[in-house]
C-alpha cells in the first residue's frame, strides 16, 4: 500500500516516479539523436542537375542524327590554339526522343539536317559537366540552316575495347534535371516511359570517389536498344559492351541482352566498381 501510484489527471507524478520516467527519457535520448543522424547521413545527396524550365537557348552547331541526335558545338580554342567541340544530345518534349521534331525540321525545310550547321533553339537541361537540350515542335519556325563547311567538325572515334561497366541506366532527361528524384526504383516507371518514348537510355556510373560519368546505350546489331533495356533500367547492373570514345561522349554498344547482369546496391558501390573507361572530361 506504500508503492507510489500515479493517475493520468494528477496534477503532480510522485517523485519516485518522475525520476524513473527522466532515466529512461536520458537513456532514449542519445539512441533517437544518433539514429536520425544516421538516417540523414545515409539519404542520397539532393540532385545538382539543372533544367533551364521556360528559357530558350540558342545555340549553333553540325547536327548529327547517328548513333543518336546531337549537336557538335564549336566551344572556342584551348590553351594550345586547337579548336576543341563539345556535343549535345538532343531530346524531344514530354517522354519523347527528338527524332520526331527532327524529321518534322526536315520536312518544313524540304532537306535533311544531318551533317549540316543549324542554328536551334531548346532548354537545356546539365548536370555533372555533361548537357543535353530538349527540343520541341514550337521552334521549329525558328530553325536556321547555316550554308558553310561542316567537315572540319568530323567526330574522331577512338575503339576502348570490351569492358565491363557497373551502374545504373538511366532515362538522361529525367535525370538531368526535369524530375527529382530521376533515378532508382521511385523514377523506373517514368524512365522505362521516356526510353521507350526514345529518349537515348544512358548508363550512369561512379568511381570509388563517387564521381559519375554517362555513357550513351546503342545497339550494335540493330536491334531497338531502348526496348531490350527497359527491364534494367533504374537498377544497378553489370554491363559488358565494347566502348567508342565518340569526341567527347563514350558510347556503349550492346551486342547481346544477355551481357547485361543485375547486380546488387553493395556491388554498385564498392571500390572494383571503378569506371573503366573514359571519355574527355571523366575522372578516374
Amino acid at each position: 500500500m506504500n508503492n507510489e501510484f500515479y493517475i493520468g489527471w494528477m496534477p503532480k507524478a510522485p517523485q519516485g516516479f518522475a525520476r524513473h520516467v527522466k532515466r529512461v527519457l536520458l537513456t532514449i535520448l542519445p539512441v533517437v539523436l544518433l539514429t536520425g543522424a544516421m538516417l540523414a547521413w545515409l539519404q542520397k545527396r539532393f540532385s545538382t542537375a539543372s533544367f533551364e524550365f521556360g528559357k530558350l537557348t540558342e545555340v549553333t552547331g553540325v547536327y548529327f542524327k547517328d548513333p543518336v541526335p546531337m549537336l557538335r558545338v564549336n566551344a572556342g580554342n584551348d590553351i594550345w590554339g586547337n579548336t576543341s567541340y563539345i556535343s549535345i544530345p538532343l531530346v524531344g518534349y514530354g517522354k519523347h526522343g527528338a527524332n520526331g521534331i527532327i524529321r518534322e525540321i526536315e520536312i518544313e525545310h524540304k532537306t535533311s539536317l544531318d551533317h549540316k550547321q543549324v542554328i536551334l533553339k531548346g532548354t537545356l537541361l546539365y548536370t555533372d559537366g555533361r548537357t543535353i537540350m530538349q527540343v520541341s515542335s514550337n521552334e521549329i519556325a525558328s530553325v536556321k540552316i547555316v550554308p558553310g563547311r561542316t567537315a572540319e567538325t568530323a567526330t574522331v572515334q577512338k575503339d576502348l575495347g570490351f569492358r565491363k561497366v557497373k551502374g545504373e541506366i538511366i532515362d538522361p532527361k529525367c535525370y538531368f534535371g526535369v524530375m527529382k528524384p530521376g533515378e532508382g526504383k521511385v523514377h523506373r516507371d517514368c524512365a522505362i516511359r521516356c526510353i521507350l518514348g526514345g529518349i537515348p537510355p544512358m548508363m550512369h556510373v561512379w568511381n570509388d570517389k563517387g564521381e559519375s560519368n554517362y555513357y550513351i546505350l546503342v545497339s550494335s546489331t540493330g536491334i531497338d536498344i531502348n526496348k531490350a533495356v527497359q527491364d534494367y533500367v533504374a537498377e544497378p547492373v553489370e554491363l559488358e559492351a565494347r566502348l567508342v570514345q565518340y569526341g567527347d561522349w563514350t558510347l556503349m554498344y550492346v551486342a547481346d541482352m544477355k551481357n547485361i547482369r543485375p547486380i546488387s546496391s553493395l556491388q554498385l558501390f564498392r571500390p572494383a566498381s571503378t569506371i573503366i573507361a573514359c571519355g574527355t572530361g571523366c575522372t578516374q
